[in-house]
Order: C-alpha cells, then sequence, then structure tokens
C-alpha cells in the first residue's frame, strides 16, 4: 500500500472534487451537475440526500468507478485521474459500497482478501496469516463474521460486516462508506460510530453517506447536502439542528408517522394468519434450526413488529411464509374467509405451497434482500412492476402481453410511490439508486391485492422524506384491513407503526406485548439478552 501522505505531503484538504458533472443515457440523466466538495484531511465528512440524488454516484467518481464528463478531482492537493477502482485502491482509498460487491461462490475469507492476497515463498497463499489479521479486527471491531461461509449462504447484515471489513483489511487512509449501517443492530451501529472516531483518531479521513442524521450529529464534522444532482450546501454539523438539515435533504419540514389504531380487533374471528410449532432450518442449510417451534397469530388491521437482533430467526421466518424456503415441521394458515354462522375459518396451508400459490391466495413480501428475491435487475422497471401478476388481466389476454397495460399501471405506480429515475418504468432496474429500487419492490406488493403483508427492513437505505411516505401507507394499508409483519432492526420504526411487537432470540419468541403496553426499556432488555446470548 502506498501511503499517499508520504508522496503528496499535507494539505488542508484530502479531498477535492470540483465542478462535478456526471450524466447517463447520452446526457437525459443528470446524475450530478457541477457539483463542488471539499473534504478536510482528518475529519469525518457526511454526505446526505434523498434517494436518487446522486450521492453513491459522486462517490463512485471518486472511487474511480466512474469517469466524470467534467470536473477535476485532487487526493491531498494532487490532481488524479483514476482509471479504475484499482487505482484509487493503490493510492489509499476505501470503499464500501451499499450495493455489495461480492463473489457469491467464493467465502467469506476469500471475498476479503480478494485483489490482496497474502503470499509465501514462491508464491504461495498464506491465509492462515489472513484470517489472523481479519480475525483480530473482527475482534477489535465486533463485527462478528464465519469467514469460511460461503456468501450466498451469509445473511444480508453479515455481507455488510464482510465489505467494512475489505476494507480495514487494506489499511485504506481515505475511508468512503456508502449508508454502511442499514441493516447493523443498535448495539453494532454503536460500534461502527465509535470505530469511525477511532479512525479519525488514526490520522483517517472518513466520508460517509447516510440517511440517518443522529449517526451524522454523532460523529460527523461537516456535510454536504445534495438534492436532485446538485449541491444545495454545506454545514457545520454540531452547529446545525437535525430539522435544518431534513429541511436542506428534502425542501420541507418532515412528521414522523405514528400509528394510531393501535387497538385492532384481537378475535378470533379477526386472526389472517396462524402459525403453529413451526420450525425452519437456517437458509444456509447445514441443518441448522434457525426457527424453534414458535406460534403466533397476526389479526385484520394488526401491524406485528418482528424486533431482536440480526440472525435470530427473523430472516427464515419471512422466507417460510413467503414460500422461499420450507419449513422442517409445523403450520403456516392464512385465513381466506371466515363463516360467521359456523364460526370457522376457511383457511389454507401456505407450508408446501409454492411462492406463486402463496402469491395468488394475498401474501405479499418485501425481502430482506431485494436483489436476490426482490428484483430482476437487467429487465425493465415496467416488468419488474408487474412480474408476478403478468399472467393476469389486463397485462395478458389468451397468453399475449399486452404492454400499453403494463407500461401505464407502472407508469402510475412510479408516479405514485415517487420512484425516481424510472423514466416511467422505462429504464433499466440495475441503473435506479438502491432506495429507488426498495421504493420500487414496495411499491408492486402493497399495490397489490392482499390479505398479509410481510416487510423485512423495508426502510433499509430510504432517506427521510421516503421514510415517512412509507411508514404512512404501511399504517393506511393496516387501517383498511390488511395483517401486516413488519420484521425491522430499528426500534424507532417499530414503537412508530407497530401495534404489537415481538421479540426474536435464538429461534424463539421470548417477549410479545402490544406496542401501547411496553416501553424500550422492557424491550431492550429483551434484546440485550440475545446479544449476549450470542456473544
Amino acid at each position: 500500500m502506498v501511503n499517499i501522505k508520504e508522496i503528496y505531503g499535507k494539505t488542508p484538504y484530502a479531498v477535492e472534487m470540483l465542478n462535478i458533472t456526471k450524466t447517463f443515457n447520452n446526457g437525459s440523466i443528470v446524475a450530478n451537475q457541477d457539483i463542488n466538495m471539499r473534504v478536510k484531511t482528518n475529519t469525518i465528512h457526511a454526505i446526505i440526500g434523498e434517494n436518487g440524488a446522486g450521492k453513491s454516484t459522486l462517490m463512485s467518481i471518486l472511487f474511480g468507478i466512474y469517469k466524470p464528463d467534467k470536473g477535476t478531482i485532487k487526493i491531498n492537493g494532487q490532481k488524479v485521474n483514476f482509471h479504475s477502482a484499482q487505482d484509487a485502491t493503490k493510492i489509499g482509498l476505501g470503499m464500501v459500497h451499499q450495493h455489495f460487491k461480492l463473489v457469491q461462490v467464493f467465502s467469506l475469507l476469500e471475498n476479503i482478501i480478494l485483489g490482496s492476497e497474502p503470499t509465501r515463498y514462491l508464491g504461495f497463499l498464506n491465509l492462515h496469516s489472513a484470517k489472523t489479521k481479519i480475525q483480530g479486527l473482527a475482534n477489535k471491531y465486533n463485527l462478528p463474521v464465519n469467514l469460511n461461509k460461503k456468501t450466498e449462504n451469509a445473511s444480508v447484515g453479515e455481507q455488510q460486516r464482510v465489505e467494512i471489513l475489505k476494507l480495514l483489511y487494506r489499511d485504506s487512509d481515505i475511508l468512503i462508506f456508502d449508508e454502511p449501517t442499514a441493516v447493523l443492530s443498535d448495539d453494532e451501529i454503536k460500534n461502527f460510530l465509535k470505530m469511525l472516531l477511532d479512525f479519525k483518531k488514526q490520522g483517517k479521513t472518513i466520508i460517509i453517506i447516510t440517511h440517518k442524521l443522529n449517526e451524522v450529529q454523532a460523529v460527523a464534522d461537516e456535510a454536504t447536502v445534495i438534492r436532485l444532482g446538485k449541491k444545495v450546501g454545506d454545514c457545520h454539523v454540531k452547529k446545525t439542528s437535525v430539522q435544518k438539515m431534513s429541511k436542506m435533504m428534502v425542501g420541507r419540514a418532515l412528521h414522523i408517522q405514528k400509528n394510531q389504531m393501535l387497538d385492532y380487533k384481537s378475535s378470533d374471528s379477526n386472526v389472517v394468519l396462524k402459525v403453529e410449532g413451526l420450525h425452519v432450518q437456517h437458509v444456509g442449510g447445514h441443518k441448522i434450526e434457525s426457527i424453534k417451534g414458535i406460534s403466533f397469530d397476526v389479526h385484520k388491521g394488526e401491524i406485528l413488529g418482528i424486533a431482536g437482533i440480526e440472525d435470530n430467526g427473523q430472516t427464515e421466518l419471512a422466507l417460510a411464509i413467503g414460500g422461499i424456503i420450507k419449513p422442517t415441521k409445523g403450520s403456516i394458515k392464512l385465513t381466506t374467509s371466515f363463516n360467521k354462522n359456523l364460526n370457522i375459518h376457511e383457511t389454507v396451508e401456505l407450508s408446501h405451497l409454492s411462492v406463486r400459490e402463496i402469491y395468488k391466495h394475498g401474501v405479499s413480501h418485501v425481502p430482506e434482500d431485494r436483489h436476490k428475491y426482490g428484483l430482476l435487475l437487467d429487465e425493465s422497471v415496467s416488468y419488474n412492476c408487474v412480474a408476478p401478476i403478468i399472467d393476469q388481466k389486463p397485462f395478458s389476454k389468451w397468453g399475449f402481453l399486452s404492454r400499453r397495460a403494463i407500461h401505464d399501471y407502472a407508469s402510475k405506480l412510479c408516479i405514485k410511490f415517487d420512484v425516481r429515475g424510472s423514466n416511467r418504468g422505462k429504464a433499466i432496474t440495475r441503473s435506479l439508486s438502491g432506495g429507488n429500487q426498495q421504493k420500487l419492490v414496495f411499491a408492486r406488493e402493497i399495490a397489490r391485492d392482499h390479505k398479509l403483508i410481510i416487510y423485512v427492513q423495508p426502510t433499509r437505505g430510504l432517506d427521510l422524506g421516503a421514510i415517512e411516505k412509507m411508514h404512512k401507507h404501511i399504517i393506511e394499508d393496516a387501517q383498511k384491513g390488511a395483517a401486516v409483519i413488519l420484521i425491522s432492526y430499528e426500534l424507532d420504526e417499530i414503537f412508530n407503526i407497530a401495534s404489537t411487537i415481538m421479540v426474536m432470540s435464538k429461534g424463539k419468541i421470548v417477549y410479545t406485548n402490544l406496542v401501547k403496553s411496553t416501553s424500550r426499556a422492557s424491550v431492550g432488555h429483551y434484546i440485550a439478552n440475545a446479544v449476549k446470548e450470542r456473544s
């Protein structure tokens, strides 16, 4: 690793991006327009803005992934012209991407050292040396990973931690983080923010893209606000309130959405989903049980918030209800109708049905991993809007697709749910920002007819304005009678919009209560115990 300070010497700014402009699709999409940003050496600099504002594109330009149409980049006072991310890495830049850059068939260890493999005499790999260094970093910064696990079997949170370890392993001087805490638990976020401050003490310069303004205030020195591809302004974080920063981001005041319908009817006649004695193996296989005989009901109009730290069975629960993995034991019953005269439910057993059949019975699912389970990235936005229901009218008839009907539906959906960059449904889904991809999955699932909808980390990577709108839609959906399962590692999110809260630990339900009858301290006690048991 080349030490850029030794080459270029000390300057006031570690990074200068001057008059940066970047367009796509022959200039029809302007991602960045004449942006100027200066990052002082040995500071923590935040970049904030709405989804699709151009933040990730700007950092991808800095890291050499994209070439700017015009503008100048300086590192420690010297002009640079990166031809690839490898060029940036060589002089001490490191980046944790919002969309993971991992080889799915490699182990986590192999992904971390890829391109920087330690060798012995005659070029033989020294995996023991790499493993020792990585394990030390994982222990130091509380980033637990199973280095031998195949990446395709790792959870989203574990893959996120691998991306952070990739950067730490390379001893970079300028660190770029794009939404790094999106899937970390509260305790893990605290450790991560402490880690950033430790990096600063070590003389490193940190740039962080985040929508969580409380994190910005906790660690950042300065912030640059970007809206619709243009720089709105800079602010000194300690002298600027969260309210002012959020207004700079979205151009208006924001309001926290609260679920006022906490007294849903919990009678037997309103049970939509009944889970009994459910056992499910870990999503990665290995005959490890992630869910161990849990039972619960979800009622019409109820928002059941499932809390707890990651990897305690929440992922497997959502995938099992959605039909993506099959339980080993137990039942998952969805009520299709209720006979008042006979006082009985007419139900369908979901555990043996395909995803397609479950979908047709009225179950919607916003998965944790939108790339793996939620989207066809190389298809159009329009196609992704209707993919699960493309065989239904008006999108197809007698086996023929109605492209006009598909386009019209997708266009209306993108406008209603503010999916930016969609070009009225014509854009390729991969070209959307991460937040807008998430809004696309959300829009598709909530817009179709459903009795039950499952959300797993639905606001991951979303800006404050998008979160406000999404929470409003979820609450309104429940008020119309939908049963909702919300799996979130954000306690604020659960306490704001859930009516019932459930905590899972080691595959079991350890706590259930009405939100109005409990407190953060009570819930936090059970989550803290789960953290202790995992460590």
